[in-house]
């Protein structure tokens, strides 16, 4: 499987806690990454549902990514940097 590299940047809390939670699960090296990728595709697949986005019909993974490409074809970079920093403050606040 092919990977893409991300940089993250999450407060003390938050680091403090998966770690935490990965230990006591018996986490091994990469699943820190395992993990993250697992929320973040659960959050999409949530976000797309509660959008009720008629591109995706059988709830997969790649309809979801294919849906959200086709959105975001349309908007300026503003707009995206927008969209970041609103997701970033309401993930901050728990939502």
């Amino acid at each position: 499987m092919s990977t893409v590299r991300w940089s993250l940047k999450v407060s003390p809390d938050t680091d403090a806690a998966v770690r935490s939670f990965l230990g006591q699960t018996g986490g091994k090296k990469g699943d820190f990454s395992g993990f993250v990728e697992t929320a973040v595709r659960e959050r999409l697949q949530r976000a797309m549902q509660e959008l009720n986005e008629s591109e995706v019909v059988d709830g997969a993974f790649s309809n979801v990514v294919e849906a959200i490409r086709k959105r975001a074809a349309a908007l300026t970079q503003k707009q995206v940097a927008k969209l970041v920093d609103d997701a970033v403050g309401a993930a901050r606040k728990g939502a």
